[in-house]
């Protein structure tokens, strides 16, 4: 399966902003609740948690990026630092990181298992939607089409129409429905505005015989 660099961008995003805002977020709601007692002691608290999961999820990355390190147990550790750490976004990022080795792996079963968790139990729009476009592609690689239509037909932000269209055309296609991929280009074609996308464009020249 192909890398989507566009959502590697957008991953990056969220842990830029999760690192610069994650903090300032927490407080300005303690705040706007009017929750002054105590609020230093929870402010050194969330600073060590936030801390204690930015650590331990540079811990994961630095062993996928080690070419010396043993990375037949990151999938393993991966989840045991997911089922610690459940309610911070790093646990999702954790969880699309491990989905993506078990895709490299083939094993696409358990890579939906984690692209679920991801959609089921987070918060933050932009992360859910790169799991669901995730998840779509892993479904469709399964022959699971009714699965990748029904994930697609999700809502996700803005940012993300051209590319929740034309991955939906993508499995319209496989699934043997040429009108209703090219609709989805088409569609794809109009969220992505000035955008260049050349491979869209092609999809869309080898269904131009196509009525509709």
């Amino acid at each position: 399966m192909e890398v989507y660099s566009t959502e590697e961008q957008q991953v990056e995003a969220i842990k830029r902003f999760l690192r610069e805002n994650g903090l300032s977020i927490v407080a300005g709601i303690v705040l706007g609740l009017g929750g002054l007692y105590g609020y230093r002691h929870y402010q050194a608290t969330q600073l060590e948690a936030a801390e204690a999961h930015s650590t331990g999820y540079s811990n994961l990355t630095q062993v996928l990026t080690d070419e010396k390190a043993d990375k037949s147990a990151f999938t393993a550790d991966a989840q045991k630092f997911i089922d610690a750490n459940k309610e911070s976004s790093y646990s999702a990022l954790a969880a699309l990181l491990s989905a993506k080795e078990l895709v490299a792996a083939k094993d696409y079963a358990a890579a939906e298992k984690q692209l679920s968790w991801v959609v089921a139990n987070h918060k933050e729009a932009e992360l859910v939607a790169v799991a669901q476009l995730r998840l779509a592609r892993v479904q469709a690689e399964q022959k699971k089409y009714p699965d990748a239509l029904k994930t697609l037909g999700a809502t996700m932000p803005a940012a993300f129409a051209s590319q929740q269209a034309e991955l939906k055309g993508d499995v319209l296609a496989a699934s043997g429905d040429a009108a209703g991929a090219k609709a989805a280009y088409k569609a794809a074609k109009a969220a992505s505005g000035t955008e260049q996308n050349p491979l869209l464009d092609v999809k869309l020249n080898e269904l131009a015989h196509v009525a509709g």
